[in-house]
């Protein structure tokens, strides 16, 4: 697959399809559930599986296109899968990883809409269902036929915009003391729906089609976010299907570890703990959640931070990776693609949200160099000087203008030719938590006298980075554990053993209770839910040999 622009679902499966194909030992491909309009959802299944099946490892979940319109979030996930895929075999740290672990890859949850996405002007959030009433206002559509949704802006003396002297074609927000000059309402392009009082109030008549995925999700789900007149969460947990399907995935899979979820916009890596800063996160789990995003930070420039201003309650209640994490004791991420604002301002205030101006010197700043960066380096597609304009049903009194921003494919989505870049930083993203999952070894010691006898003892080794539970939460609230069983003199297999979990880059001994009559040999097997399964047999004349 190129990466020199955005593919549509059929040529994602396509590709899926051939690489199944190509390489039956590494992958397989099935499907999550079906979307609204009956798409699959499509599901690459990613290990040697001549060393074990995938269900038996410990594995990596990676999707994308959580929200339809990011779609620079499916083609990382198809980057990542392509350089797995064709470095099996050449790359050894890579195929280590593919032989002890599993991957599961989703890389287009929200389909349909995504699809609305690549072959309309429009620019969707969630699904196809159009789940709202219609509202009057400005309908956004595009009424000069280049492709594209931008603004309108009108003459307007109660307008809360105004034109930058620096450069007219900048608009920013009117000031308190602005009572003299010339002064616009902004609205998107398009048509206009509604009578008088849609003249008067001259509003975006918000699309039916706009719940919210990521806020879907059963963890602090809030029925009234973010607006209780007109909620983007749903009418219940898991209402949409393809967040149902996503959630039922995860349920069914408990060796997942680590989830890599991308979004795009921002440039910015997101723990649960920076979207719940309300919450208090087990002391061990945070410093990992601050030393992975550190990792991440140092592969690819993008920030760790949370998206919203410090004090902000009630961030994003019912999001994917929140509910992982806090309840499902799963280490999950949001990493936010395409640093726009970074990319045309370099020297850009590290302090400065990628979401939010937060002072008048910032709005400038960010107005200014994103417009003189869209005219060097992207051919001046994204932003277009304003023109007068007269528009089908708008009365022919108002003084108009078309122009502004195309978002869809410069600031939601990087440019095409960016959008290897942005998928390599994803790479390197998900390299690092990749590197991080659990990993299990266990070596002979010797025998050696206890308290009640003889016995034998192990050493438990995690040369792992998360600890052999995945996280603590999870081993706190009983969701992953560590187990032992022993066998002697190829007898069957005593009860399993609960024992405490292991840290990550962490050792711990393990010491096996012998009879008085001592066995000839002893068999270890050492297991978990989210690192896998190691057996050992010794020979109690000394040496130890795994099997």
């Amino acid at each position: 697959m190129r990466f020199d622009h955005y593919a549509r679902m059929q040529e994602i499966h396509d590709t899926l399809t051939e690489w199944a194909e190509k390489w039956p030992q590494l992958c397989s491909l099935s499907s999550i559930g079906r979307t609204r309009e009956g798409r699959d959802i499509d599901l690459l299944i990613l290990t040697d599986t001549a060393c074990g099946a995938a269900e038996d490892k410990p594995a990596f979940l990676v999707d994308g296109n959580l929200h339809s319109g990011e779609v620079a979030s499916s083609m990382a996930v198809m980057y990542i899968l392509q350089h797995w895929l064709e470095a099996y075999g050449q790359d050894a740290e890579i195929t280590r990883l593919l032989r002890e672990y599993a991957v599961y890859a989703i890389p287009r949850i929200n389909a349909d809409a995504a699809e609305v996405v690549l072959t309309t002007p429009r620019m969707l959030r969630g699904s196809t269902e159009a789940y709202y009433p219609e509202e009057d206002g400005v309908v956004p559509e595009d009424m000069d036929g280049d492709g594209e949704i931008r603004q309108i802006r009108i003459q307007d003396p109660a307008g809360r915009w105004k034109a930058w002297e620096e450069d007219p074609s900048i608009l920013l927000p009117r000031a308190p003391e602005d009572t003299q000059g010339t002064f616009f309402t902004l609205v998107p392009e398009g048509r206009l729906r509604g009578g008088k009082r849609t003249l008067v109030e001259l509003k975006e008549a918000r699309p039916r089609e706009d719940l919210d995925p990521n806020r879907q999700f059963p963890f602090e789900w809030n029925a009234q976010y973010p607006d209780p007149d007109r909620p983007t969460s749903g009418p219940a947990p898991l209402h949409d299907c393809e967040v149902r399907a996503l959630a039922d995935f995860v349920e069914a899979h408990p060796r997942i570890v680590f989830n890599m979820n991308f979004h795009t916009y921002g440039g910015l890596h997101i723990s649960p703990a920076a979207f719940c800063p309300h919450l208090e996160t087990d002391a061990s789990d945070l410093t990992a959640m601050r030393e992975l995003g550190q990792s991440m930070h140092e592969k690819t420039g993008y920030k760790c931070r949370g998206i919203f201003p410090e004090g902000a309650k009630d961030i994003a209640p019912g999001s994917y990776t929140t509910w992982e994490y806090y309840e499902k004791g799963i280490m999950a991420f949001v990493t936010e693609l395409w640093d726009f604002h970074a990319q045309a301002d370099p020297e850009r205030p590290e302090s400065w949200s990628m979401f939010f101006a937060e002072s008048r010197e910032q709005f400038l700043r960010e107005a200014k160099t994103a417009v003189e960066w869209d005219r060097a380096f992207n051919g001046g597609r994204g932003f277009r000087a304003w023109e007068k304009c007269t528009l089908p049903g708008w009365p022919e009194s108002l003084h108009m203008e078309l122009g502004g921003w195309a978002d869809r494919f410069v600031r939601n989505n990087p440019p095409p030719q960016y959008l290897e870049g942005v998928c390599r930083r994803a790479f390197e993203t998900a390299m690092v938590a990749f590197r991080s999952l659990p990993r299990l070894e266990i070596a002979w010691l010797g025998m050696s006298e206890g308290e009640s006898g003889a016995q034998a003892d192990f050493l438990l080794a995690n040369l792992g980075y998360l600890p052999l539970t995945g996280t603590a939460l999870a081993e706190k609230k009983g969701l992953a554990g560590l187990y032992y069983s022993v066998s002697m003199d190829g007898q069957p297999e005593g009860e399993p053993v609960k024992i405490h979990g292991v840290a990550g880059y962490a050792k711990q001994m393990l010491s096996i209770p012998l009879p008085e009559k001592r066995p000839a040999a002893i068999s270890l097997r050492v297991w978990g839910e989210k690192c896998g399964e190691k057996r050992i047999t010794v020979c109690l004349s000394g040496k130890g040999e795994e099997s």
